[in-house]
């Protein structure tokens, strides 16, 4: 919309006639001009008419890519904030989003990339987290929390899919962290990871170092001291955790799915068969 087309615009939807906008500042003659794109106004002339209008001067003065790129923006600021995520990340444009923009679409990749991760899309996860942090790294508002978040989806990627990539994924994952604070998830993430290559040591100090788990990584906290507890023959401390972690709520597939096989693991142990059979055929339906 052109400077003119704007002025035309909200001047008719105010109900004013040309007559009324100019006042003693400007001929309505000038005024006509204007409107139709044929002379160009003075700042001090468009300021008078903004005032008048009840507009903007900025957005009088904004050309029409600036005025689509605001419409972005306070698009994908709703979008956001209704959870709308998926729908956020259809707004990413062709060109490099300015630093609001790219933000909010690297919070709703990691939003994205998580659940891809819990469903066990791990392709679809490390490509959107891969994303993410591209267009945190791009912005000036970058999140360091965001950062780290994106990077333990994407060292869970490599270690549930099994391609022999978990070692340099986790190094990054380090790397990352390593001028970071304290995170909860980092640590959870590598007591996974040494549990895993059977450094129960190694996890256990890891879990240490999270004496007081967040609220929504407390099942995934109770879940990995269960798995500990197993490693070290404590079969009905283990099997008390798991209850612990499956009474949290919903979980997660991910998630959901080592609780079951740390269950059924310590269940065996204990010689109850039936929880076993019964963990073994929950992962079945997953």
């Amino acid at each position: 919309m052109t400077l003119g087309q704007k002025l035309k615009q909200t001047r008719l939807a105010r109900g004013m006639t040309q007559s009324q906008v100019v006042g003693d500042r400007i001929t309505r003659n000038m005024l006509s001009q204007i409107e139709n794109d044929l002379a160009s106004p003075s700042v001090g002339t468009l300021e008078y008419l903004a005032s008048v209008l009840n507009v903007r001067l900025s957005w009088l003065l904004a050309d029409e890519q600036e005025e689509a790129e605001a419409g972005r923006t306070q698009r994908l600021r709703e979008l956001l904030k209704s959870g709308e995520y998926a729908a956020c990340l259809e707004l990413a444009p062709e060109h490099a989003p300015d630093d609001e923009q790219a933000l909010a679409l690297a919070m709703a990749a990691a939003q994205c990339a998580q659940r891809a991760l819990e469903s066990e899309r791990f392709d679809t996860a490390r490509h959107l987290a891969q994303r993410g942090l591209a267009w945190n790294n791009g912005s000036l508002y970058a999140s360091a929390a965001l950062m780290l978040h994106l990077w333990d989806i994407l060292a869970r990627c490599a270690q549930s899919a099994g391609l022999g990539q978990e070692e340099a994924a986790f190094a990054d994952y380090r790397q990352a962290y390593a001028a970071q604070p304290v995170r909860a998830r980092y640590h959870l993430a590598m007591a996974r990871y040494q549990l895993e290559r059977g450094k129960t040591a190694a996890a256990e100090a890891e879990l240490r170092a999270v004496p007081m788990p967040p609220e929504e990584s407390r099942a995934e906290y109770r879940v990995l001291q269960a798995r500990l507890a197993s490693a070290s023959g404590r079969y009905a401390e283990a099997m008390t955790a798991l209850r612990q972690a499956e009474r949290t709520g919903p979980l997660p597939k991910l998630l959901e799915r080592e609780l079951l096989q740390a269950m059924e693991l310590a269940a065996r142990e204990l010689q109850d068969y039936k929880t076993a059979y019964e963990c073994a055929a929950r992962q079945l339906k997953l």
